[in-house]
């Protein structure tokens, strides 16, 4: 039997860095430490206000998980 452990969340925010002719420029800004038992509306809603904070648009919200597995014995 595998084990999950979930031990931090981290937010990336892809934001619009405009357009090269006609291909899309995206650039992201990664916040960790997040804790990974913070529920998706708490978290949606963090990233609303820091994408108040941005130069540039935010195109996407996205979380990243980070899971160790192990075997059990």
């Amino acid at each position: 039997m595998i084990n999950e452990y979930k031990y931090e969340s981290k937010m990336k925010l892809e934001l619009d860095g405009g357009m090269d002719g006609d291909k899309q420029i995206t650039k992201s800004k990664t916040y960790g430490n997040i804790k990974p038992d913070t529920d998706n509306e708490k978290f949606y809603q963090v990233a609303g206000s820091i994408s108040g904070l941005q130069s540039l648009p935010v195109l996407k919200v996205k979380r990243i998980e980070e899971i160790e597995l192990e075997e059990e014995e």
